[in-house]
């Protein structure tokens, strides 16, 4: 049998890390645990040649490189950004309907990833958003049919890999219907374990991939242990034993709120017996070191422990041989693949902006009285928080010499002012607000609306006059200016059920 020692252990766990070079704090934690793998966020990344270079030196300190991995979804949850190419939201790709066009865009940037030394990417997202109110999936997720998160799903992932990237299916057994965010406290899902099988789980039924990630949620009516299903072997079993998955169970990040009250001592602990394979700690090199030394500490006073650790280390050795196999992608000129997959991502967000209604308008756009927008607000944790005034709104302004104005639920102009006026109004989920939904519906009694969702589509039923762009990066807000002026056509779909507007 082979040996265990601290170096094996350290193997097991992926740790966060800070600054976007190598400090002498990211020196004493990886020289302390010497982790197998080490995930990247916003926070360490610059450019495609800074992150080149961390990564070589974390590898070069180290003595071997470890997994490098980042969470690169597309839309609102990218950590690579400047000098890459970044994906739409998976709903917007699904929007598109053109499975193959997204996995032509999946695999160029991922060899962009790839070429910076980036190993695993911890996606696709797999839940399915049947909760138009989910605090922390939305545009995440391909959509509200596990047909089409199937199928979205598996061209990621053959795209991906293709490229040399691993990929991971999240977030085991589903996050699709819950109401609270993970990142703040614990969501409950009052599913039984057939309803999970005939819905959420068939994505992770059919979809070929060597990873999966649980999550942080509470399925009452399948556990009797009371604990987050990442922390559950009553829900790993499920994976290991109803589904008979033998690849890598990578722990979401265990400083989650949605993990409970325990130590993170006590978190590795159980997520460790749980059966997870890697122990995902993202932040707070303290606690991170001291879970490794407590984990180290209870391996060497259970000695019966070490065949399980060889099987998690077996598992995450078997997986992760094909990505290095694809050593030969790094280093090599990433801006020939960014320069490649430019005109693949504005012909995807071009084939997913939808047109849901125009009963009062026609496209091209002749005459704008006013253009409305408000403010993203900010959401979950995994989104990089930065949502200023969309650009098109100012420059929509000046090209129809129309009033501007930003609005919120504490400021919204007097009805008065805005009756019978041709108005584009730009939203980032005003569905959530009651107030602002009033508004919108009186709005869209008294004025010519056009409302353009910047962000989730549920927005759009509350207009007779509605776009959807599930995104509002720069990217879609050149081509949406294109569309509104006729010069392309927008070709989406829905991928989800309408709301049902009272």
């Amino acid at each position: 049998m082979r040996r265990i020692n601290e170096e094996s252990i350290g193997k097991l766990f992926m740790i966060g890390i800070y600054g976007t070079e190598l400090t002498k704090e990211t020196r004493d934690v990886l020289a302390h645990i010497r982790p197998g793998s080490v995930i990247l966020f916003s926070r360490n990344i610059v450019g495609p040649e800074q992150v080149r270079k961390l990564i070589d030196d974390i590898s070069n300190f180290l003595g071997y490189k470890p997994i490098i991995a980042v969470d690169q979804e597309g839309g609102n949850v990218v950590r690579l950004k400047d000098g890459f190419n970044t994906l739409p939201s998976p709903m917007a790709c699904a929007a598109s309907r053109d499975v193959e066009l997204f996995k032509k865009a999946v695999y160029l940037t991922s060899l962009e990833m790839r070429a910076v030394g980036v190993d695993w990417n911890l996606a696709p997202v797999v839940d399915i958003n049947v909760n138009p109110l989910n605090p922390v999936i939305g545009i995440r997720s391909f959509g509200d049919e596990p047909e089409i998160v199937t199928k979205f799903s598996n061209a990621f992932v053959e795209a991906s890999e293709e490229a040399g990237v691993a990929t991971c299916l999240k977030h085991f057994p589903g996050l699709g219907s819950v109401s609270i965010d993970p990142h703040f406290d614990l969501p409950v899902i009052n599913k039984t374990i057939d309803e999970l099988l005939n819905f959420d789980l068939v994505p992770f039924k059919n979809v070929k991939c060597n990873a999966w990630m649980p999550s942080h949620v509470y399925f009452p009516r399948i556990q009797k242990d009371g604990l987050p299903a990442s922390l559950s072997s009553e829900i790993v079993d499920i994976a290991r034993i109803r589904l008979g998955f033998d690849g890598v169970i990578i722990v979401d990040d265990l400083l989650m709120g949605g993990t409970g009250k325990f130590t993170i001592e006590e978190k590795t602990l159980k997520a460790f017996n749980a059966g997870n394979d890697i122990l995902t700690i993202c932040h707070e090199p303290e606690k991170q070191i001291r879970a490794f030394d407590n984990f180290c500490e209870y391996v060497n006073q259970n000695t019966d422990l070490k065949r399980r650790i060889i099987e998690s280390l077996d598992r995450i050795e078997n997986s992760f041989s094909k990505v290095k196999s694809h050593a030969l992608f790094e280093h090599i000129d990433n801006g020939r693949f960014v320069r490649e997959a430019k005109g693949t991502i504005d012909e995807l967000v071009r084939k997913s902006i939808t047109i849901v209604n125009l009963r009062d308008y026609s496209l091209p756009l002749e005459e704008v009285d006013m253009v409305l927008t408000m403010l993203g607000v900010p959401g979950s944790p995994v989104v990089d928080q930065s949502l200023p005034v969309p650009q098109i709104t100012q420059e929509l302004s000046r090209l129809f010499n129309a009033y501007f104005e930003i609005i919120s639920d504490t400021k919204l102009p007097e009805i008065e002012k805005v009756k019978g006026k041709k108005i584009l109004l730009f939203t980032f989920d005003m569905y959530r607000s009651k107030s602002l939904v009033n508004f919108i519906k009186e709005l869209d009694s008294y004025s010519k609306l056009l409302l353009i969702a910047l962000k989730n589509p549920y927005d759009a039923f509350y207009s007779r006059n509605s776009i959807v762009l599930y995104g509002s990066s720069a990217t879609h807000q050149r081509i949406l200016l294109d569309v509104l002026l006729g010069k392309v056509h927008a070709e989406g779909k829905l991928p989800v059920k309408p709301l049902e507007v009272v």
